[in-house]
């Protein structure tokens, strides 16, 4: 956590660093956010007061029984600011209105039109996003901002999609352009997985976390934590991991994914492809996402069921995404990896029971075991994310604030 400063020009900074503190606790009280921010009790009285006068904290009950005068802990105003977070994954639209608690106050999800053309989305999202700010009665200047969680490449800065091979006729879509025109409020673009990692980080307990999150929607994709800090890459478009190796014997798909990799492994195209070969149900339109989606719900279904040969399909899918995590946990050398995205709740009962020991057999690193778990926040993870990027964009504390100038 950055600490602040005493000095007198740097007041915003330093009302950022009080905020982010209250905002990720469950309570502190002015002293802890003195000893914290290793800023002055005068300072951090002025902060505090002004910041209750904003709306954006406030003070609550004391709690213990202690003697003496108690402290008042500092938490969170949940009206005083909203973020909306949207996901756009091929087969569902996921949108969510989240508080400056951090709870999602309303959410909707969708499958995602099947539109040639990216402007028919756009409109899509945009009435979705009004609707939603409507239902729940808030004044739009409440609402700091929209956040796009989509599948890459894609270019942050400018607010591009540049070619997502699993959205046809979207490259070099000015999507965060398109949207603050629809929808008038400041948009963010960021990564899908990315997204969903800041989710999970945000819901982690721990207060050092480091691991790996691997995303299963659509597509795969992978994203690491390190010391409670996202990391992006250098074009922020990190983990593209579908073309890993993960079955050198692997049967050839009728797909443009590469054999034996870490998507054809998982992905719900790969795994419908899998199950139509074998006569367990009939191949669905591979231009058609949700139709794809929907068969692969129905597979996992029949997994659940009992069915063992869509029971040996999760199975054969669950061994090899293992052998991926396998390899990324060897070259990162993590102690945990995260599971989660759109379609982890379905492929989690047949996954979860195999997947910890057999990523501990591909194990090479100096440690005996790794800890794997599903996601703490559900299939709305990227949603949720790219609702949390909003909310420290506009208020967590940023060195750029520092400059001079």
């Amino acid at each position: 956590m950055r600490r602040g400063s005493n000095q007198l020009r740097l007041a915003d900074y330093n009302q950022a660093v009080v905020l982010e503190l209250v905002r990720r606790s469950h309570g502190v009280s002015r002293a802890g956010l003195q000893r914290k921010s290793g800023l002055s009790s005068q300072t951090i009285s002025n902060i505090t007061r002004r910041l209750i006068d904003e709306q954006l904290i406030r003070e609550s009950a004391p709690g213990g029984t202690a003697r003496g005068r108690p402290s008042i802990p500092l938490v969170t105003d949940p009206d005083g600011a909203y973020s909306v977070g949207v996901h756009i994954d091929p087969a569902r639209l996921t949108v969510v209105l989240l508080d400056l608690a951090g709870k999602v106050r309303l959410g909707r999800q969708e499958r995602t039109p099947q539109a040639t053309n990216p402007s028919d989305v756009t409109a899509f999202i945009a009435d979705t996003v009004h609707g939603l700010i409507s239902e729940a009665g808030i004044a739009r200047a409440q609402v700091l901002g929209l956040g796009i969680a989509a599948p890459g490449p894609l270019d942050v800065d400018a607010g591009v999609l540049l070619d997502p091979p699993q959205l046809p006729n979207w490259r070099d879509v000015r999507l965060g352009a398109d949207l603050r025109e629809a929808t008038g409020l400041p948009v963010l673009l960021d990564k899908d997985v990315t997204a969903a990692a800041t989710a999970e980080l945000r819901a982690a307990q721990e207060t050092s976390n480091t691991f790996v999150f691997l995303y299963l929607g659509s597509g795969v994709g992978a994203s690491v934590v390190l010391d409670n800090q996202v990391l992006r890459g250098t074009t922020n478009n990190i983990g593209e991991v579908g073309d890993l190796l993960v079955d050198s014997d692997a049967e050839q798909l009728e797909w443009s994914g590469r054999r034996g990799g870490l998507a054809a492994a998982c992905v719900p195209e790969a795994l419908v492809l899998q199950a139509a070969r074998v006569g367990l149900m009939p191949l669905p339109n591979l231009n058609d996402y949700v139709a794809v989606d929907d068969a692969c719900s129905a597979l996992c279904a029949r997994a659940s069921e009992g069915d063992a040969v869509a029971g040996r399909i999760l199975d054969r899918a669950a061994r090899r995404v293992a052998v991926g995590l396998g390899v990324l946990v060897n070259l990162l050398d993590v102690p945990r990896v995260v599971i989660g995205g759109p379609l982890w709740d379905r492929l989690s009962p047949a996954f979860l029971p195999v997947v910890g020991d057999l990523v501990a057999d591909e194990l090479v690193a100096a440690r005996d075991r790794v800890e794997v778990q599903g996601s703490a926040v559900g299939d709305r993870v990227a949603a949720l994310g790219a609702a949390e990027l909003v909310m420290d964009h506009f208020l967590a504390p940023r060195p750029s604030a520092l400059m001079v100038g």
